[in-house]
């Protein structure tokens, strides 16, 4: 049985499509067996709840819980049982131009893999996070994770020179500085200087030491704790620096300083 995109055997809670990349959120109830079965695309999986038994490749049995993150090539075999608490699943689906990416980089995408890494169930855990998000801006931090989540892959040999810094990464770093306030995509940047959005994922984070996602969230909150120095409020600070509103300027705020914005401008205000 070949499932097409967006579809899973287990009850679906939400779906959202981003730059080629089909997100879903599923449930399966305690003891589901569900037959061996295989998907049109590749795809990650995550384990929010719960745990399973997965059969692959012939004879070959997996452990499935939330300390890994699985990765499914297109047209893979498998079945899956539960166990007494069911399970909940967060999956992100790859569009043919993803993986014919994965092919151009040569990144070994051909097999099932578990990838039992700290940084690859982060990476998928902050997606799932943007993903629940109801902001339109989140579906920039969406496509970024998904993208660095294709390059956690095991990679074959590099297809391109990535020993310097690529000219163009400059060009992306006057972008974010320019226009970090509005809401714009990985895709769309990567367009606009040339470069494959993989590779711009890849090279800004070896760079920066962190994703496109997390800079902007960083350009916000600079201009937020400049911007409470005066007197405009919190809703016109928020929607200058590019936040959805004044919440969600709190909660990020907060995230990244430990306080909120009516707490730094007192405090600016005490000792500054």
């Amino acid at each position: 049985m070949k499932l097409s995109p967006g579809t899973f055997l287990g009850v679906p809670v939400k779906t959202r499509l981003v730059s080629g990349f089909i997100f879903t959120e599923y449930f399966y109830r305690e003891r589901a067996v569900i037959p061996r079965h295989c998907h049109e695309m590749a795809y990650f999986s995550l384990v929010l709840s719960g745990a399973y038994e997965e059969q692959y490749s012939q004879k070959q049995v997996r452990h499935c819980d939330s300390e890994n993150v699985l990765y499914h090539p297109a047209g893979e075999a498998h079945s899956d049982a539960f166990g007494n608490r069911g399970g909940a699943i967060f999956s992100i689906e790859l569009a043919p131009r993803w993986t014919s990416t994965l092919r151009e980089y040569e990144l070994q995408a051909e097999e099932s893999l578990a990838l039992p890494y700290r940084q690859v169930s982060w990476l998928a855990r902050r997606a799932y996070q943007a993903f629940i998000d109801s902001d339109l801006r989140s579906a920039l931090l969406l496509e970024a994770m998904a993208v660095e989540l294709l390059y956690q892959l095991p990679w074959k040999h590099s297809a391109q020179d990535e020993s310097g810094t690529p000219r163009w990464l400059k060009d992306v770093v006057e972008i974010l500085h320019a226009e970090f306030c509005q809401p714009f995509s990985l895709t769309a940047i990567a367009q606009r200087v040339g470069a494959h959005p993989v590779h711009l994922a890849r090279a800004f984070r070896r760079c920066h030491r962190m994703t496109v996602g997390q800079y902007v969230r960083r350009l916000r909150v600079d201009y937020a704790m400049n911007a409470l120095a005066g007197g405009d409020s919190l809703s016109g600070i928020a929607a200058q620096a590019g936040f959805s509103d004044q919440s969600h300027l709190g909660r990020v705020f907060k995230a990244a300083t430990g306080m909120t914005p009516r707490q730094f401008r007192l405090a600016g205000r005490l000792y500054g």
